[in-house]
């Protein structure tokens, strides 16, 4: 699935929405998410304090000859994404280069900070470093599949793997923003956490109440989009949405959950925060094939696809996060807002026969040079 970079006539017209040009909405530095009473805060004061500046040479040293994106990097990018890919979001964050420059000085600050700490904490690389503080612009939300199979299924190993994925863009997303991800949902049960950004999500995940159906637009619209988008007119974020789920939609009628996105996307438009306002990712875990056939019919939907990104069906997540997480950790975080990311699928391999492994292996040639040892 191919993203537009700047959603077409046709799609618009799809989604019901008109080609008028919105108007500048609030300054992001001003954001503030809705109450909700009944999340559970994470508690911050916890945290270890922070050694003094010197005391910890590993954590203060500097590479020697590494370079790291710039604050003109970063502020090049960010303009980008909102004046190239995302035009929606010149309602949020303004269309000229003088609203642009106010109103990104805080999203520049910091995504130079989560670009050091990237390559220098975790080992990514400076392209990656660089378009990952894209997220720094954004609100980011997760909605979490907690049905029976979740805990039920594959020995339980279906479980171990949420509990990385979620540990794996919590530890990326709160450099973007400190206070953490805006909010984490369960489909099946109340509760949830607000502002989560703990280090580790086992102890919390082990002791939640699995069970259930699969009601996702149902859910989604309840417990993510309502409180935090539809209505709102205090968004002064863009808002990525990450579903993770381990099987098909039930419980709620057939084409609800696309429905639900084209209501979100056609009431953020006209409430003028603007076509690009919420963005939706979806993720497998497991080997279900009613999830499978989920995100194939929704990364082959034409009118939504400029919204929807999925990871690819053939991915497994759980191998992939401990084995090449700088290419599905950017393609879950990004995939939904960069047409390249969108476009980062996996290559079709072909089942061809391994003529590799008869290939009759070369004599070694005496005199390659291999034992050679050079003297002055």
């Amino acid at each position: 699935m191919s993203k537009a970079t700047d959603p077409p006539a046709s799609g618009m017209a799809k989604l019901g929405l008109g080609n008028e040009k919105h108007q500048q909405e609030t300054n992001p530095e001003n954001h503030e998410s809705s109450s909700d009473s009944d999340y559970e805060h994470t508690d911050n004061k916890k945290q270890a304090a922070k050694k003094p500046a010197g005391e910890n040479p590993e954590e203060n040293k500097v590479a020697i000859g590494k370079t790291f994106p710039s604050a003109e990097d970063i502020g090049a990018k960010l303009k980008e994404v909102i004046l190239k890919h995302r035009k929606g979001l010149q309602n949020m964050y303004g269309e000229t280069e003088q609203e642009l420059d106010k109103n990104l000085k805080e999203p520049i600050k910091r995504g130079v900070d989560m670009a050091r700490k990237l390559m220098e904490t975790m080992g990514c690389g400076l392209e990656i470093a660089k378009v990952l503080t894209v997220l720094t612009l954004y609100d980011v939300a997760i909605l979490i599949d907690d049905s029976d199979s979740m805990i039920k299924e594959e020995n339980g190993a279906r479980k171990t793997t949420l509990i990385q994925y979620i540990d794996s863009i919590t530890e990326i997303y709160k450099m973007a923003k400190e206070s953490g991800i805006l909010a984490m949902r369960f489909m099946n049960r109340g509760g949830g956490k607000k502002d989560w950004n703990g280090n580790s999500s086992k102890d919390y995940l082990d002791k939640h109440e699995y069970g259930g159906v699969t009601r996702i637009g149902t859910e989604l619209k309840r417990k993510v989009l309502d409180k935090f988008a539809i209505g709102k007119s205090n968004q002064a974020k863009p808002l990525l949405v990450l579903i993770v789920t381990d099987g098909a939609v039930e419980g709620e009628r057939k084409g609800h959950l696309k429905n639900v996105i084209r209501d979100c996307v056609n009431e953020r438009a006209e409430a003028k925060k603007g076509i690009d306002a919420v963005t939706f990712q979806f993720s497998r875990i497991g080997n279900d094939p009613g999830a499978t056939q989920l995100l194939k019919e929704l990364d082959q939907d034409a009118d939504l696809g400029d919204f929807i990104d999925v990871l690819p069906v053939e991915c497994d997540l759980k191998r992939q996060l401990e084995g090449d997480k700088w290419f599905v950790l950017p393609k879950i975080l990004l995939g939904a807002i960069l047409p390249d990311w969108d476009q980062e699928d996996y290559y079709d391999q072909k089942n061809y026969k391994n003529h590799l492994a008869n290939n009759p292996k070369k004599e070694e040639d005496p005199d390659s040079g291999d034992e050679w040892d050079d003297k002055d």
